[in-house]
């Protein structure tokens, strides 16, 4: 079985300002580094790993992500359209903590396809959830 990519953080915040910056159009620029999104169930919009193209807006090549779950202030949740393969899944939970917010995030639907076709895949993902997009998340949502 393919194991889903899982990653957690504590945020120094109420899980209502962590909310706000997992669903305010501008504070989910500043840590997801996304084109386009509005937090509307069904609505799309794309990730764009290349720095100059998502400074020009440019989606060519960006990852398509759908808004599946907005559950104020508990729960977001986006399907991760990689370019000609099936959706994957990325889901945000918040629990209030002493002290904060418990942020939990599971990247699944991984079980479609061979492990060994996206060992790697899931390898950067954990990296680039753990190690950059949560710190981010966690620094927008403590510095306001």
């Amino acid at each position: 079985m393919v194991e889903d990519v899982t990653s957690m953080i504590e945020v120094a915040a109420p899980r209502e300002r962590v909310w706000q910056a997992l669903s305010d159009p501008d504070q989910v620029s500043r840590w997801m580094g996304c084109l386009g999104f509005r937090g509307e169930a069904g609505h799309v919009f794309y990730l764009q790993p290349d720095r100059a193209r998502r400074a020009a807006g440019d989606v060519a090549g960006a990852i398509a992500c759908r808004i599946e779950v907005l559950d104020r202030p508990r729960r977001l949740s986006f399907s991760w359209g990689f370019p000609d393969v099936p959706d994957t899944f990325v889901d945000i939970r918040l629990r209030e903590i002493p002290g904060g917010t418990h942020v939990r995030l599971v990247h699944s639907g991984w079980d479609q396809f061979d492990d060994r076709e996206t060992e790697d895949v899931r390898g950067g993902l954990g990296h680039a959830w753990h190690a950059v997009a949560l710190p981010a998340l966690k620094a927008v949502a403590e510095g306001g």
